[in-house]
């Protein structure tokens, strides 16, 4: 995914998103030279406008406090060199005077030869918790008043977490559990921790490093409801140095961590859909190529050599020339389908449909090749008499792709069967071959655009067909389902209210 895929993604409401939590997701250059996207919470923290920023990416580093320059510039150099991500805090200067402090999650973006494109990350603001951490050293007093008023879980603890002098009330609001709980089973909060994060969580916390404890984890609440929690011990030492006590803070992460966590399946997504894109533009070059290389061939014959060309022979050219220009004008048409219904403007128009003549209709028009005449077989059940209200054109659609792709993956000489059951509210439409099949992994994805399933070999086609049918489908409120078995076929079953009743 490239910068340009991150601007459009911006505009997206999943972007919205973005622009209004209260972290900054920033994207930068390997250097820090060109700030190529920072959210407006960068104007709440830093106090300073984000167009000062794009102007001018120093002034990024010049607000960070001097003492701390040395510190995060040695951090950046780090992350350039090893690659990894950057887990930082450091003080910055506001333009009123006014310090805040930063924690800073930076990481290296890279691209298929291993080099680092460009650095992606998140900063949050957190001074409250800082003072929080200088009031807990400077008064036990002031730190307990403190403690008592906000949403952060402080507690303190013996060095081997066996006994718990003191647990604020944000434990009994975040945990869902009493701060009683604790006092009497200290270790209880383990009991509390995912399974997934129990082992690294029991490592962490229990042993000669939990003094010094910096983790986010999942806990389970008695309701079942899942959060996330950062937490982080600190050292407590007596007048000989030694350590006494263990203290912690706790805050809940939840909304950052799926934040972050959408963030990344959307990217994700994006990067998948950018690749199925540029595949179908491979594909539809590729599938636009072939007809035209056709049409060429058979106005070079009949330019040059029409004299020699028998009438037959060059009627035979006509109707390649024809079927080729058709084979042009489907491909053109099923993406401007697939644009109006990616922008919305594919409307459902319901007419009166006699469902019957207009099946035929299309059969005729499917099986027009001679390679098709009398391959489809169509049987009809049901209260036909009454014309329904549906949509011709998306009707068409439905019925011709899924004809044609029956007869396209099915054996030369194979029966297609085509089942019409109508009744006053709805009509099914039931498609069989005896082709090809579709493996069961392919099934859940054979609705998205651009997919095609991994045992069609060279048979032509954009992935674009079964998405629209489905769109057609779902405009109708209907419902589609398939059954298929590799090497014996495949069935798709739809299902359309009479719009005229239910719609």
């Amino acid at each position: 995914m490239n910068l340009n895929d991150l601007q459009e993604l911006m505009k997206t409401p999943l972007g919205q998103v973005v622009e209004r939590v209260n972290q900054v997701f920033w994207v930068c250059s390997i250097d820090l030279s060109q700030v190529h996207y920072v959210s407006p919470a960068y104007e709440q923290i830093w106090g300073r406008s984000t167009a000062s920023l794009y102007e001018n990416s120093e002034s990024f580093t010049k607000a960070i406090y001097p003492d701390d320059r040395e510190y995060f510039f040695a951090a950046i150099k780090r992350l350039q060199q090893q690659k990894q991500v950057m887990d930082e805090e450091y003080r910055i200067t506001r333009p009123d005077g006014s310090i805040r402090w930063i924690h800073n999650r930076a990481i290296p973006s890279l691209d298929a030869t291993g080099e680092i494109q460009y650095l992606t990350g998140i900063a949050e603001d957190i001074t409250q918790r800082k003072e929080v951490e200088t009031v807990l050293a400077e008064s036990e007093q002031k730190f307990l008043q403190f403690a008592n008023s906000v949403d952060i879980v402080f507690w303190v603890c013996a060095p081997d977490a066996s006994k718990f002098f003191y647990i604020s009330p944000g434990y009994e609001k975040i945990w869902g559990k009493s701060c009683a709980s604790i006092y009497s089973n200290a270790r209880s909060f383990i009991e509390s921790v995912h399974p997934d994060d129990l082992e690294r969580v029991i490592a962490a916390a229990i042993g000669e490093n939990a003094c010094y404890m910096d983790e986010e984890y999942r806990i389970i609440r008695p309701d079942g409801t899942v959060r996330w929690v950062r937490d982080r011990t600190f050292p407590v030492y007596n007048e000989h140095g030694e350590v006494f006590r263990m203290a912690g803070i706790a805050q809940d992460v939840t909304q950052r961590k799926l934040a972050e966590e959408e963030i990344y399946k959307t990217l994700q997504r994006e990067h998948e859909l950018s690749e199925a894109k540029s595949q179908f533009i491979a594909t539809t070059s590729h599938e636009i190529r072939t007809p035209l290389t056709t049409i060429q061939s058979s106005i070079d014959m009949l330019q040059h050599y029409t004299d020699r060309l028998t009438n037959d022979q060059k009627q035979a050219h006509f109707q390649k020339i024809e079927s080729a220009v058709q084979n042009i004008k489907q491909i053109v048409h099923n993406a401007l389908l697939l644009s109006e219904s990616e922008a919305g403007t594919l409307q459902l128009q319901l007419r009166n449909v006699d469902i019957v003549a207009f099946c035929q209709e299309i059969i005729a028009t499917v099986s027009s090749s001679n390679d098709n005449q009398k391959r489809i077989k169509f049987t009809i059940s049901g209260d036909t008499s009454k014309p329904l209200s549906l949509d011709p054109k998306l009707i068409n659609y439905i019925v011709t792709n899924l004809l044609e792709n029956a007869l396209k993956y099915s054996l030369p000489n194979s029966i297609v069967k085509f089942e019409l059951c109508s009744s006053q509210d709805q009509v099914i439409l039931s498609i069989q071959d005896q082709g090809i099949g579709i493996p069961q992994e392919d099934l859940p994805q054979i609705f998205g655009s651009f997919y095609r399933s991994k045992n069609i070999g060279k048979v032509p086609g954009t992935g674009l067909g079964l998405s629209i049918v489905k769109q057609c489908v779902d405009l109708h409120k209907g419902k589609i389902d398939v059954n298929s078995i590799v090497g014996e076929g495949t069935t798709f079953t739809v299902r359309l209210p009479n719009c005229g009743i239910d719609c």
